[in-house]
């Protein structure tokens, strides 16, 4: 049994990687171009305006998904129902939000966001249509189709994008192709499920009732990880908030690209286990040194290489991008950790603590960003770090005290690869030092790096083999591949 869900959760990861790693590719393809087609003011009036898109989406989301995949929706009409709840609020959304384009605007002082926010406020409104059907896949352990629908999406819309920006060279390039992006989302949820949501009020009373902290969590969540782009919209000028937004994306890409399809699947797996105690803390043990071996390394890594990498990635006008981009890098290590715990307290309906930690965060940003009188993106996103530091506090005490994992095999799972990560860090520092050519440089450090992390591990794997048993699948592995003896 604990076979048939190990193998779901690679399944997920398999195909998510799969997806977002095609799909970074493109990406990747496409920042080159467009970077060097459009100011760091065209992507801050753009992320400025996306940022309040994707918040009035959240505002309308009453997690469908998660609702689907922790009851009983074989029944045809509770998905009528939920799609046609999710309809509703995505139709208010999409409304509220055009009618705030004027504030938005006066509130960054930019003129230019009033239109672009009327523009992008059909974006909640062609959401609203998603079929419900694509989240019974992912229910049943089926996520090759979603890896389809977002891939088939991404590549058209990529696509266009670039073309579009080629022509007009501003940031109606990018707003296009988000918006491109979401019908062919919308379109292909039907060509690929056989469902077809009609309307239907039976089952909503049922379903607030469960779904108004997945509401009221959704709202926290995205305020926590994006209230820094709400404040900087108001403090920073629309080039700096360009500088800190690609700073972010790029600091992020471990997370975007290879921590999070990692987890695909464990929420899924984790709720078969809710009932069985010491089943689903086995499994949650598991799943967090699996995620910490790879997160540290990456936070670690992404800070060393910041620098040569704005320079030959994204180049010179954006070298504004540096400091911010090693700041941001170590919050992966906190969103790891929440990723984990979002999935467990709403499994344990637990869900007002975690939305109480979001507001307790939130708060803390606010303060830290008006509190302190920074006014340049270094310098915020420092304190973007340093509230992220206290939340990383908050998460291990829910961890241990909340949740009640073993503590010694919990904080193993963070220290020993947080060891080797510094080491790491120090080594690829030293490489970096000695190469002036920055190319050269990042290709240096990112092997030195990959390789002094992999000796490190595998020489601490004796002595922490017996604090974090999960790594004795490493040990087996290792074993059959280099002929090396057991350690016990």
């Amino acid at each position: 049994m604990a076979d048939q869900y190990t193998k779901a959760i690679y399944a997920g990861a398999k195909w998510s990687m799969l997806r977002i790693w095609y799909n970074r590719c493109l990406g990747l393809i496409s920042t080159l171009v467009l970077v060097r087609l459009l100011s760091p003011e065209d992507y801050g009036i753009a992320s400025f305006a996306m940022f309040f898109v994707f918040f009035f989406i959240a505002l309308s989301t009453v997690g469908t998904k998660r609702y689907v995949m922790m009851e009983n929706t074989e029944d045809a009409e509770k998905l009528n129902s939920i799609w046609s709840l999710n309809l509703v609020f995505r139709l208010a959304s999409a409304a509220i939000l055009w009618l705030s384009a004027d504030s938005v605007a006066s509130y960054a002082n930019e003129p230019k966001v009033a239109l672009v926010v009327q523009v992008v406020s059909v974006i909640p409104l062609i959401r609203a249509f998603h079929n419900v059907g694509m989240d019974v896949f992912e229910k049943n352990f089926n996520f090759k189709m979603e890896a389809v629908l977002l891939t088939v999406a991404k590549t058209i819309s990529t696509l266009s994008t670039i073309a579009i920006a080629l022509v007009i060279q501003n940031y109606w390039a990018l707003i296009t192709g988000v918006i491109l992006m979401a019908l062919i989302e919308v379109f292909f949820s039907y060509r690929l499920s056989p469902f077809r949501p009609k309307w239907s009020t039976r089952y909503w009373k049922e379903q607030w009732s469960i779904s108004k902290w997945l509401y009221l969590v959704s709202v926290s969540g995205y305020l926590r990880s994006r209230v820094d782009m709400l404040l900087l919209g108001n403090i920073l000028s629309s080039r700096d908030v360009g500088f800190y937004n690609m700073a972010q994306e790029f600091a992020w890409l471990p997370l975007t690209d290879f921590l999070t399809p990692m987890n695909k699947g464990s929420f899924s797996v984790l709720a078969k286990f809710k009932h069985d105690e010491t089943g689903f803390r086995e499994r949650l043990h598991s799943q967090l040194a699996m995620l910490m071996l790879f997160a540290m390394p990456m936070a670690f890594g992404m800070c060393a290489i910041s620098e040569d990498f704005v320079y030959v990635i994204l180049g010179q006008k954006w070298l504004g991008a540096i400091p911010v981009m090693q700041h941001l890098s170590f919050l992966m290590i906190v969103m790891t950790l929440y990723m984990l715990v979002h999935s467990v307290l709403i499994l344990r309906s637990k869900m007002p603590m975690l939305f109480l930690c979001d507001c307790l965060t939130v708060a803390m940003v606010i303060g830290s960003f008006y509190g302190l009188g920074y006014n340049t993106p270094g310098d915020l996103s420092m304190a973007r770090l340093m509230v992220g530091g206290v939340f990383l506090v908050c998460l291990s005490s829910i961890f241990l005290f909340v949740i009640r994992l073993q503590a010694s095999r919990f904080l193993s799972a963070l220290l020993v690869p947080c060891l080797a990560s510094a080491l790491m860090f120090v080594c690829v520092q030293t490489v970096s030092d000695q190469i002036d050519n920055h190319l050269l440089s990042l290709l240096a450090s990112v092997i030195a790096g990959g390789m002094t992390y992999s000796l490190l591990m595998v020489l601490l794997l004796p002595l922490s083999i017996k604090m974090i048993p999960e790594y004795r699948s490493i040990q087996v592995r290792l074993g059959r591949l280099f002929r090396l003896p057991s350690y016990e």
